[in-house]
């Protein structure tokens, strides 16, 4: 560490670092002053010359602290202020989660860095029927327990709110062979869609109690985010398709794409369905 490091403030982030950087201060400008006025009485130390010193070290010591804890504070107070513009740049304000531009930029990374990763695109079903009968903020309460629940699973850094009631996870998923890799994911997705499952919010029209399609999609060479959402995308299209609160996962897809999907009894006059499949 150098003399420029030692008096620097980008190492101030917490109250902790404001002290230990006052602390800094206040010992390096008092060694300055002490070696000022050694110099002064002609670089001559004596015992009679020590309790002068030992003044002139302390007194700098004490002036440093109040000009030290100002220019601090305002480090510290300018580099809260950057977080919390960086958090609401990049987090959504409803769940904590990752916001769309964000969760596609930390994708792309790890795609670029070569790494094996799957997406898992999840939507809650008929969720503008939990808004319409609850009302908006009983449907926030679900989309905040969505989002808890996708980050015990995952953590915070792996999951996003793409937009409304969609979400999306990144997963590591480093086997070189078909089975073992879609093994891998489906654990996950199904775990990830039992924990939705399970969440009950209460609400004065009964308890709602919200589900979760799911499409899975891997990596493959050569492919940017906007190859392996499409397919993750097709695939939570036949889960909603297919009956809704299950896993798709891309293999699936592939298979049955030739065969149009099935639109289960209960909602085949859904006026959401308009369109598209997904409600």
């Amino acid at each position: 560490m150098t003399i420029l490091d030692f008096a620097s403030r980008k190492t101030i982030r917490s109250r902790d670092d404001l002290r230990l950087y006052i602390a800094r201060i206040a010992l390096y400008v008092a060694v300055i002053a002490t070696a000022v006025a050694t110099v002064h009485e002609g670089m001559g130390l004596s015992w009679q010359s020590v309790p002068s010193l030992v003044g002139v070290f302390v007194a700098a010591a004490i002036f440093a602290v109040p000009i030290a804890w100002e220019f601090g504070r305002m480090y510290l107070e300018l580099w809260e202020a950057t977080r919390s513009l960086h958090r609401l740049a990049t987090t959504d304000h409803r769940t904590g989660l990752l916001n769309n531009h964000a969760f596609v930029s930390r994708a792309s990374d790890r795609i670029d860095d070569g790494r094996r990763i799957a997406l898992l695109v999840g939507d809650l079903d008929r969720f503008k029927m939990i808004n319409d009968r609850h009302g908006h903020p009983k449907g926030d309460e679900v989309i905040a327990a969505v989002g808890a629940a996708m980050c015990g699973l995952f953590g915070d850094d792996m999951v996003g709110r793409m937009g409304g009631e969609e979400f999306a996870a990144i997963l590591d998923c480093p086997f070189e062979d078909d089975a073992s890799a879609e093994s891998h994911c489906e654990r996950f997705a199904e775990e990830l869609r039992r924990r939705i499952a399970a969440i009950r919010i209460p609400a004065e029209r009964g308890t709602i109690r919200p589900t979760m399609s799911i499409g899975v999609a891997r990596v493959r060479e050569g492919e940017d985010f906007g190859h392996i959402y499409a397919r993750a995308d097709k695939a939570l299209y036949l889960a909603k398709a297919s009956g809704r609160n299950r896993v798709i996962d891309e293999n699936r897809f592939e298979l049955d794409e030739s065969a149009p999907p099935r639109l289960p009894d209960d909602c085949s006059n859904c006026p959401l369905l308009s369109g598209a499949a997904r409600c």
